[in-house]
């Protein structure tokens, strides 16, 4: 089994969510249909991602890929719709400023809480550490 995809805007999830999948169907949990109705779905899939144009069309297909993983399994939901907005508001600021846009901070869809901004600039921040992450600014 092939877990994955080549450019992601989606990663944990996408691939947690795989192997969910993929677990279940080795567990005879999900019945995989037959051959041709594999190449039938596979073949929906390429057509719609070879039509993508855009960072948010892509951003809205991995996101549905990763919706269908979801409802077939019992992988804990999310708010796919909310991750797909946030990224979106990531993908704009990395267009706007490729060098700045690791200095924004979200809105966590989980907890609602807003992250505070990291106290030093990304391309000055050498120190990785717990310490330097947890400290507030």
């Amino acid at each position: 089994m092939y877990l994955g995809m080549q450019d992601q805007f989606y990663t944990f999830n996408m691939f947690d969510a795989q192997a969910w999948y993929a677990r279940d169907a080795i567990l005879g949990r999900i019945n995989l249909p037959g051959l041709e109705e594999m190449v039938r779905h596979s073949q929906v899939w390429r057509a719609r991602e070879e039509a993508l144009e855009d960072d948010e069309q892509m951003i809205w297909f991995q996101g549905d890929y990763v919706q269908e993983l979801i409802n077939e399994t019992d992988y804990p939901s999310f708010d796919v719709e909310g991750v797909n907005k946030t990224f979106m508001e990531w993908e704009h600021h990395k267009h706007e400023d490729i060098m700045t846009f690791r200095n924004n901070a979200y809105r966590s869809l989980m907890t609602g809480n807003m992250q505070p901004a990291h106290h030093t600039p990304w391309l000055e921040a050498m120190d990785d550490s717990m310490e330097s992450y947890l400290v507030s600014s």
